[in-house]
């Protein structure tokens, strides 16, 4: 079969195991699916990678600021200046630890070891015995790699004017007078719609972003482990 072919159908195949699903047998139905059903569930597990970065810092703050506050309870050190910076370093210490974690922790990019596992039984399947196919497959999928990342970037410029629109918007907004509460609740519920918007875009582009490198990097760490099996099991010489 052609590399090109071959590209395709890794690709196709890693993605429906990434979601848990997989690819009908009936064409029509299997194109309706891929074109509505499998997006939802390979944006929702980009979302999920993201949000679990935010649930890690909301754990580690309220731990923090719990401690903190024992400690100037138990101190007595209360309404001081001491107490402010304590009650400070616990908001600012958690954000440190979560945006300057050890690269171990996030720089598999969410892959795991039953799907390389996966990208080795298909490789296998499809009947690549050597190196050099891997890496003419890898070289083929390079650009479906380079044209999703592009699209990323389009959307990431599309979310960063979604929030200079909205801060304009808002700055603009206390520049004319709110003298009844009725004009004042009606720019405090416009403004929270607005960035509720924007937040919600904001997820799902860094989620579809974070899904697209999960993707091409559980077929890259699976093609270099097959590469590995196909090497070490090569006889030796002599």
């Amino acid at each position: 079969m052609p590399i090109f072919a071959e590209s395709n159908m890794i690709v196709r195949a890693v993605e429906a195991h990434l979601v848990q699903e997989t690819d009908s047998t009936v064409p029509v139905f299997g194109y309706v699916k891929r074109l509505i059903w499998l997006p939802t569930k390979f944006l929702k597990m980009g979302i999920d990678e993201k949000l679990s970065g935010a649930f890690a810092w909301a754990f580690l703050s309220f731990a923090f600021m719990m401690i903190g506050a024992w400690f100037v309870n138990n101190a007595g050190v209360a309404k001081t200046e001491i107490a402010d910076g304590i009650m400070l370093a616990t908001m600012i210490v958690p954000l440190f630890l979560v945006v300057f974690p050890m690269p171990s922790i996030y720089g598999h990019s969410g892959v795991t070891q039953e799907t390389v596992e996966f990208v080795v039984q298909h490789l296998q399947s499809h009947g690549f015995t050597r190196v050099k196919d891997i890496d003419l497959l890898k070289k083929s999928i390079k650009p479906f790699e380079d044209r999703c990342r592009s699209r990323v970037n389009l959307l990431k410029g599309l979310v960063g004017l979604l929030w200079a629109g909205f801060t304009y918007a808002y700055s603009k907004g206390f520049e004319h007078s709110m003298s009844t509460p009725s004009e004042f609740m009606s720019f405090v519920f416009t403004s929270a719609f607005l960035f509720f918007g924007v937040i919600i875009a904001y997820l799902c582009v860094w989620g579809y972003d974070a899904a697209v490198d999960r993707l091409f990097r559980s077929i890259e760490f699976g093609c270099n482990d097959f590469c590995h099996v196909l090497e070490t099991s090569l006889p030796t010489e002599g």
